[in-house]
């Protein structure tokens, strides 16, 4: 089966500014893949760039195989749920949702039907003569949906749909559209800057920062093997510690921070003895002991004093000073720390396999 899109070293500037650079992708037909990243980061210009809403200066587009590069945006197979839904205020529901098929020339027997099923499919039946000023957020972003789907494109683009939702009802339309999804079969491209959006949504997600694209990967991938700094921070807010090797073994790396030795993955970057490195680590990866606490031999130990502490519910978050003046943060779950005092002294350390080596962001 054919990619549903392919994207060929695209760029894209405005003036003299590059949005994107030399971006390459493939899309799988029935993939939900996610553009994640902060803004300004390029992703939406991506996203106009397959809609036809925006031209490349350089590179080419495919859809199912096909130069799409230089049609126009009503000529692509894809179609559009914007960020505020762009629906026709003087339209009611009925006529939002009927709106394309209408200018495809559909019969009216074969329109109706459509509408039907479509308000069916979002769970909106009964609504067809309201507008969209008498609709809450989650329903005019169903309608949005429905009326994106009423022409049953083989690639449907989201561009951040969902950030205008209050958090609950974001977390409920994240269900709903996933088995969506699921259910159309279709190809789905969201763009988002929520990491838990794009964790909870994707079968693949593509990190980008300054017009580029750093990482692909599955969620899983991206949180447990993250390839830069950037991704491990903005996918998982992992710990960014400095250290220095001391040897390398395989796949695993012994690496000096301040005085002590600790054990951390390496997937991605050759290293050498006497090499500076990055390392990202999970803040729920990391445990914390007090000193008098005897810790296994395979447990990586580092010391530092407690700064802050942050509860959260079912986490407490310690931010702790090490002892080379490195700064972490720790997500700390049914452990003992009741007694803990901001200034107290402590070990911390991590299963070997949960830190890993990154490319640092200034390389």
């Amino acid at each position: 089966m054919l990619p549903a899109v392919e994207l060929f070293t695209l760029t894209k500037r405005f003036g003299s500014q590059i949005a994107l650079a030399d971006i390459s992708l493939q899309v799988d037909a029935g993939e939900f893949l996610t553009l994640l990243g902060p803004s300004g980061c390029g992703k939406t210009t991506l996203l106009r760039l397959i809609a036809g809403l925006e031209h490349p200066d350089t590179g080419r587009i495919h859809l199912a195989g096909q130069d799409i590069t230089n049609q126009p945006a009503y000529r692509r197979p894809v179609h559009t749920v914007f960020q505020n839904y762009a629906l026709f205020p003087h339209l009611n529901v009925g006529d939002n949702i009927a709106f394309g098929l209408m200018r495809k020339g559909q019969p009216q027997s074969v329109i109706r039907q459509r509408v039907e099923a479509m308000l069916k499919l979002v769970g909106l039946e009964g609504i067809h003569h309201q507008y969209p000023h008498e609709l809450s957020g989650g329903q005019q972003q169903r309608v949005a949906l429905a009326r994106a789907l009423a022409c049953e494109p083989p690639v449907l683009l989201l561009d951040e749909p969902m950030s205008a939702l209050d958090p609950h009802l974001r977390r409920h339309m994240r269900r709903e559209l996933k088995a969506l999804q699921r259910q159309l079969g279709m190809t789905f491209i969201l763009v988002t800057h929520d990491q838990v959006e794009a964790l909870t949504l994707s079968d693949r997600i593509a990190v980008m920062h300054s017009g580029r694209i750093l990482q692909v990967g599955t969620p899983e991938e991206l949180h447990t093997t993250p390839s830069t700094a950037f991704v491990a921070s903005f996918i998982g807010n992992c710990n960014l510690l400095r250290g220095e090797v001391r040897r390398t073994e395989h796949h695993t790396c012994t690496v000096v921070i301040g005085e002590h030795l600790v054990n951390v993955a390496n997937n991605h970057l050759p290293t050498k003895p006497g090499q500076t490195v990055t390392i990202a680590v999970h803040p729920e990866s990391i445990q914390v002991a007090s000193l008098s606490d005897v810790l296994s031999n395979h447990r990586t130990a580092l010391t530092g004093q407690l700064t802050e502490r942050a509860y959260a519910g079912s986490e407490t978050y310690w931010t702790i000073r090490l002892s080379d003046g490195q700064v972490i943060t720790a997500a700390l779950r049914h452990t003992p720390t009741s007694d803990w005092a901001v200034g107290t002294r402590v070990q911390v350390f991590w299963p070997p396999s949960q830190a890993v080596i990154v490319k640092p962001d200034d390389t």
